[in-house]
């Protein structure tokens, strides 16, 4: 599925800037992106307004993962959230994940859920870090299929700046110590599924 001649263009790029927009089939197949868009129609969803990273949301969100501060993580919503973090942990995917951070050391899914944003909707500028210090990569799978707004905007560590526009089945991935923001949803419905890679798979450091 995967080979190093068509993942290393992207792995340059999340070398040299931090944040790689990556075509869908690439990463996931088509049938992959299928089965996790049913299984994540079927979560609950909530309100949120206050990220953990100090940053202001409007977003709504369905829980698959969560990540607590002194706790190891724990899948929420069974069955459906175990489904989809078995096709996000499939073997498959742990190759690309090698090719793509240039090592072979495991990387663990800490945290995972939907975020989906409406018109008006945006995600305030914060540090995934903040949340996990042991956070190395987020990974947006882009679920939305119609919307306008909602730039995912990623701020350099020299002051560069990098707006990205995510289409349907594309994979967005950035480091975790940059800061980076979600501009607000003019129109449509920006459905995100977002999870987030370190090498520590145990209890969240955060706080310590």
């Amino acid at each position: 599925m995967h080979d190093r001649k068509s993942i290393e263009p992207y792995a340059r790029t999340l070398r040299e800037t931090g944040s790689v927009l990556i075509p869908g089939d690439i990463f996931f197949t088509a049938e992959e992106v299928r089965q996790l868009e049913q299984l994540q129609a079927r979560l609950p969803e909530e309100t949120v307004i206050d990220g953990d990273a100090g940053d202001k949301h409007s977003i709504y969100v369905r829980r698959i993962l969560l990540d607590r501060a002194g706790e190891v993580p724990t899948a929420v919503n069974a069955p459906h959230s175990q489904q989809m973090l078995e096709i996000l942990d499939a073997p498959a995917r742990q190759q690309a994940l090698s090719l793509l951070f240039g090592s072979t050391e495991r990387q663990y899914i800490r945290r995972c859920q939907m975020n989906r944003m409406t018109a008006g909707s945006f995600i305030g500028r914060h540090l995934d870090a903040a949340s996990n210090p042991d956070y190395d990569y987020s990974l947006i799978l882009q679920l939305g299929h119609n919307f306008d707004g909602g730039d995912f905007i990623v701020h350099g560590e020299n002051g560069q700046r990098y707006a990205y526009q995510s289409s349907y089945g594309t994979v967005l991935i950035t480091v975790c110590t940059l800061r980076h923001e979600v501009s607000e949803v003019i129109a449509g419905e920006r459905n995100s599924l977002v999870y987030f890679y370190a090498r520590n798979d145990g209890a969240n450091r955060r706080d310590q």
